[in-house]
């Protein structure tokens, strides 16, 4: 046993200062022998009676006081009354020779920290280790609680702790500030009463759904403050904690004022979804005067040149064959006229092209890659859905799409074939181009300059779709578009 106290008074990283109150001196003498062989550091005070307790104290702060109520002549109620009155937080150990179990039931009901019969020295050192260490937990306990409570007022965050029911056990002054309660209207589940009633519900489901899983909790919802009738948007989050074996202790929580930052997000997305509105707008106008231009150089520009080239082999089936000059002259003239008719239609089918309105998209695709396969010598191949009933919006989605992606391939990727398919997919129209190119970089994809790139992902997203582009280098590239059909 000494051995065991020695290496615990090691761990107490601090030798003991021990109060001895007893008039006979020889127990005195017996005591301090006996604590020497222990080996363990300490320093002894002893007093013959409890008047010079006063004069000690200012020199002399113990660790523990052991008293022999019996030399003294008193009960040991009163002795340990006269101690508690003088050092009110120093443990206190009767050391007696009388052996009677109701004078050890009101020694200990009095206050003292164990009753050790004379003689007994082993427990007696036992348990002056016990009442010092248990001073020690007793002093970090009212310590950590102290440094909690400052934390706790001085925190910017609403901070709560709650049972292993999930009932609130606390609440800080942030958390009051926040929520427009009072500490003793949120403990239980009062505190629901702050949450917005729109919120309420779901709020309940998650904190159970956290509770019988003791699993974290993490939420966004919103406070209605009563006091000034404020609607606020807090983050709660909250973190169960388990003890030594294993079972749940209860939930430390914060609720953090969110307010601004959902009003700042609220008035992104509400200037994202203008934006895309005027885009849409933008886009639309585009597409009309397009449609508009290439209808009236077709019509009107094409009509006029075809009469004008009509005329004029009507002029050269008439004409004196023997006036050569001027019959080379007529013949340029109506080279010329041929040139222009054909750049007319060139002009009018880059603007709009007819198929697509006369004959869909599948055939719109296929003609544009066709034209782009005779100008650049890409091979191109195709599987596409023909029997496809589509909306005039998102077919000129698509088509512009895929004329930005067959751009993007003649300038940039050095590809000799490229493989474009058009599939459903549940309820979805997907439209892929793969090259075998160089293959795109990634930051040329996230480059916000690449206005194609971007014009490409806004012109999906109109319709709720995506637009994804990986590239492998020296193997090609790919496009996806994904656009949901029309219910």
């Amino acid at each position: 046993i000494f051995m065991v106290f020695s290496l615990l008074c090691v761990r107490m990283e601090t030798s003991i200062h021990i109060l001895f109150i007893d008039q006979n001196s020889s127990d005195r003498d017996q005591f301090e022998r006996e604590l020497q062989k222990t080996g363990i550091e300490y320093h002894l005070r002893a007093a013959d009676r409890f008047e010079e307790i006063e004069d000690i104290l200012p020199k002399y702060s113990p660790d523990i006081v052991i008293c022999d109520f019996t030399s003294l002549s008193i009960r040991p109620t009163e002795a340990i009354k006269i101690i508690r009155n003088k050092l009110p937080e120093i443990p206190v150990v009767i050391y007696s020779g009388v052996q009677k179990k109701e004078i050890v039931g009101e020694s200990i009901q009095a206050g003292a920290s164990d009753y050790i019969f004379k003689g007994d020295l082993c427990r007696l050192f036992h348990s002056i280790y016990s009442a010092i260490f248990q001073k020690k937990l007793q002093f970090e306990l009212r310590l950590s609680r102290e440094r909690f409570n400052t934390l706790a007022k001085v925190s910017t965050v609403g901070i709560f702790l709650a049972s292993v029911e999930g009932s609130y056990l606390y609440v800080n002054e942030e958390w009051c500030d926040i929520c427009g309660l009072s500490p003793e209207q949120a403990l239980g589940d009062g505190y629901l009463t702050a949450v917005h009633s729109h919120d309420r519900k779901r709020i309940k489901m998650e904190w159970h759904r956290s509770i019988t899983e003791k699993a974290p909790f993490h939420s966004e919802f919103r406070i209605f403050r009563q006091r000034d009738n404020a609607e606020l948007w807090v983050l709660g989050q909250a973190l169960p904690e388990f003890m030594g074996d294993g079972n749940l202790a209860g939930f430390v929580g914060t609720i953090t004022d969110i307010t601004y930052r959902m009003n700042t997000e609220i008035e992104i997305d509400a200037s994202r979804k203008q934006l895309r509105a005027l885009t849409v707008r933008l886009q639309s106008i585009r597409e009309e005067e397009r449609t508009e231009i290439s209808r009236e150089i077709h019509d009107d520009l094409g009509q006029a040149l075809t009469g004008l080239r009509m005329d004029m082999a009507w002029l050269n089936n008439r004409l004196s064959k023997t006036d050569e000059k001027i019959a080379y002259r007529l013949k340029s003239m109506m080279e010329l006229t041929d040139t222009t008719i054909h750049k007319v239609r060139k002009i009018s089918t880059d603007l709009r092209p007819g198929i697509l309105d006369d004959i869909g998209l599948a055939a719109a695709i296929e003609w544009h890659g066709g034209d782009v396969g005779e100008r650049s010598g890409i091979q191109f191949s195709f599987d596409l859905l023909e029997d496809l009933q589509l909306d005039e919006q998102r077919s000129t989605a698509f088509f512009r799409i895929f004329q930005e992606s067959l751009t993007n391939v003649m300038r940039h990727s050095k590809a000799r074939h490229v493989h474009v398919s058009l599939r459903k997919e549940g309820n979805f129209l997907l439209l892929s181009i793969e090259d075998d190119g160089k293959g795109i970089a990634q930051h040329e994809i996230s480059n916000p300059r690449s206005v194609g790139i971007l014009g490409m992902k806004e012109r999906a997203a109109v319709f709720s779709g995506e637009v994804s582009i990986i590239g492998v280098p020296e193997k090609g590239t790919t496009v996806r578009v994904r656009i949901p059909l029309p219910a």
